[in-house]
């Protein structure tokens, strides 16, 4: 399987999309083959940041309508892309009729790419939460305001309380200086140990660049841009980190635990079935 990773956050408007967005696109250009899934169901927007038109999404992959392959589309750097609408319908995890075909068929589409990154949905909804602990790494993404550390704190609780084994990284995005995110950082990590018990790893931060608004309104990833504006380099720098420190590999995906088939051999299951 490959190395798994979840971009989420306590609130909306923090800029967790683009975040997650620009970070595959970085992993896909440094050759690395990646599928971004897009968890946000009902509010999807990964498709419009990256500017790929799409017909269908993984709601009707789930609902047993289409297969996998039939909703991916590739985007930028030659990124896949498993979309979510954007119809504003509150859908969740739950299977439809041959749901051992649906998840085996989203465990073998998966299988294809040596990066899974999820976008979530945020906040603190099942949905989320089952996304966000179903990955080997989670990124935690929070802005320099009062109600962002809050809500991101709660959400660092929520999801340690469902899997405490979880590795998780903040990154701060939007930061007018390298001492306000550090500040940040240093707050956070003191929470977390104080009323957790819990180590966060910080992994830096984005700066507040007027270029990325710029980038989103053109539907054009930021870290597409040239020059790159520092948004997009600070960008670069993660990719490259999370490249050149891998973690432990589960053996189970990203779909598979999702899913509920962390225990069940689905091979040996669709064999005894065919």
């Amino acid at each position: 399987m490959g190395k798994t990773m979840a971009v989420t956050s306590g609130k909306g408007g923090v800029g967790k999309s683009c975040i997650a967005v620009n970070l595959a696109v970085a992993l896909a250009r440094m050759g690395r083959s990646t599928l971004l899934v897009d968890a946000d169901f009902g509010l999807g927007n990964s498709a419009l940041l990256l500017g790929c038109g799409v017909e269908n999404s993984i709601e009707h992959v789930l609902r047993g309508e289409c297969r996998a392959a039939e909703v991916a589309v590739e985007g930028p750097e030659g990124l896949v892309l498993l979309p979510a609408s954007a119809n504003g319908q509150n859908a969740g995890w739950e299977l439809g009729p041959g749901a051992e075909d649906i998840r085996a068929d989203l465990s073998l589409f998966e299988a294809q790419f040596e990066y899974v990154i999820v976008d979530t949905g945020a906040g603190l909804v099942p949905k989320t939460i089952d996304a966000a602990v179903a990955v080997q790494r989670m990124v935690l993404v929070a802005t320099p305001e009062p109600t962002a550390i809050a809500d991101a704190y709660a959400t660092m609780k929520a999801l340690l309380a469902e899997r405490s084994d979880t590795a998780v990284h903040l990154l701060v995005n939007m930061a007018e200086s390298q001492s306000e995110a550090e500040e940040l950082q240093e707050k956070f990590a003191e929470l977390a140990v104080r009323f957790l018990g819990a180590q966060i790893d910080n992994r830096g931060y984005i700066p507040f660049d007027r270029y990325v608004r710029e980038a989103a309104k053109r539907q054009v990833p930021f870290s597409q841009i040239n020059p790159p504006p520092p948004a997009a380099e600070a960008i670069e720098n993660l990719a490259l980190w999370f490249d050149r420190n891998e973690s432990e590999i589960r053996a189970v995906g990203f779909f598979d635990s999702v899913l509920g088939w962390e225990d069940a051999d689905w091979k040996t299951q669709m064999k005894v079935r065919s």
